[in-house]
C-alpha cells in the first residue's frame, strides 16, 4: 500500500513546520511527517524549510528584532533583504511564532497564526506524539551553511547521539538535494536509517549511482508522470518517493488529482493534507 508522508506536518491544516502540524498529521494517518532542518547561530537545528524567515514567522512584527534584516543569500542563491535562521539563536527563534506561508489560499491554517512555536530537532524526537513513529529528516542547504561554519550534517549527528531516540521507537530517513551532503549525512551519522537523493529537476538521473550509494530516490512529482522512471529506480533497488500533493493545485476533482500521485507506482507520497489520502489511499487498497 501506498505511504502517506504529512508534507511538513499536516500543513494545508496548521503552519508548516510546527509540532502541532506533526501531530495532526499522526492522527490524520500519515505513516511518517517530514520536517526541515537548518541552523542556528549557535549550531542548533531548528525546523524551518528556508533560513529566510519572514514567510512562515512573524519575525517582520517584532521590533526587537528589526536590525537584524539585512541583505543576504537564500538558499537557492537568491539575494532578498530578510532575517536569516544564521544570524539568530535557538533561544532567539523561540521567541518567535510561526504563520502561514500561504494565507489567501490556506486563511483555516492562517487563524493559528502566532500560536505555534519554531520547534527545534530535539524537542521533536522527544515529542510524546513521535514515539514509535517514523520522521523524514531533511537538511536544507548543507553546502551553504557549511561553508559559513555552520556544518549541519555534524550538528544533526550530535543532535541524534545526545538522545534516546531508538530507546523511544522511532526510525528516521535522511534527505537532500545535494548528493555530496548526502553522502557526508550518511559517513557522520552512519547507519541511523535510510538516506534518499531529492530530485526536483534531472534530466540524467544516474540511477545506477543512486542505487549504490543510497536507499531511495525522491521526486518532484512531475518527472515521473507517465513514463517509466518509477519502475527503473524499483528494478534497481531503489525507494521512490514523490511529491508534493497540494489539493490547492487540484485542477478538476481532489480524487482524481490525489490518484495520479497513486498511479505513479511510488513507494511513498508528501501531501499537505495527508487525511485526504489516506481516505483515498484505503478506499484504493
Amino acid at each position: 500500500m501506498t505511504l502517506v508522508f504529512g508534507h511538513r506536518g499536516a500543513s494545508g491544516y496548521r503552519p508548516e513546520n510546527t509540532l502541532e502540524a506533526f501531530e495532526l498529521a499522526f492522527a490524520q494517518g500519515s505513516d511518517a511527517i517530514e520536517c526541515d532542518l537548518v541552523p542556528t547561530k549557535d549550531g542548533q537545528l531548528i525546523i524551518r524549510h528556508d533560513n529566510y524567515l519572514s514567510t512562515t514567522t512573524d519575525v517582520a512584527s517584532r521590533p526587537e528584532f528589526a536590525d537584524r534584516a539585512r541583505e543576504g543569500v537564500v538558499g537557492w542563491q537568491e539575494t532578498r533583504v530578510d532575517w536569516f535562521c544564521e544570524d539568530f539563536t535557538l533561544a532567539e527563534l523561540k521567541q518567535l511564532r510561526a504563520i502561514e506561508r500561504m494565507p489567501d489560499l490556506r486563511p483555516g491554517s492562517a487563524k493559528f497564526d502566532g500560536q505555534f512555536e519554531l520547534p527545534s530537532l530535539t524537542e521533536l524526537l522527544t515529542a510524546d506524539f513521535a514515539r514509535g513513529k517514523h520522521l523524514i529528516l531533511e537538511v536544507k542547504h548543507g553546502a551553504y551553511f557549511a561553508a559559513r561554519g555552520l556544518p549541519v550534517a555534524a550538528s544533526l549527528a550530535r543532535t541524534l547521539n545526545e538522545i534516546d531516540w531508538r530507546e523511544r521507537g522511532i526510525t528516521l530517513t535522511l534527505e537532500s538535494f545535494d548528493f555530496k551532503v548526502l553522502e557526508q549525512m550518511q559517513r557522520v551519522c552512519g547507519a541511523i536509517g535510510d538516506y534518499v537523493f531529492l530530485v526536483d529537476t534531472w534530466s540524467d538521473p544516474q540511477l545506477d549511482h543512486t542505487a549504490q550509494v543510497f536507499d531511495g530516490i525522491s521526486f518532484n512529482a512531475v518527472l515521473v508522470w507517465d513514463n517509466d522512471m518509477v519502475a527503473e529506480c524499483h528494478a534497481r533497488g531503489l525507494k521512490v518517493f514523490v511529491w508534493t500533493a497540494r489539493v490547492e493545485e487540484a485542477e478538476n476533482t481532489v480524487e482524481g488529482y490525489l490518484a495520479r500521485f497513486v498511479h505513479t507506482g511510488a513507494d511513498g507520497i508528501f501531501v499537505d493534507q495527508p487525511d485526504l489520502l489516506r481516505e483515498l489511499v484505503a478506499g484504493l487498497a
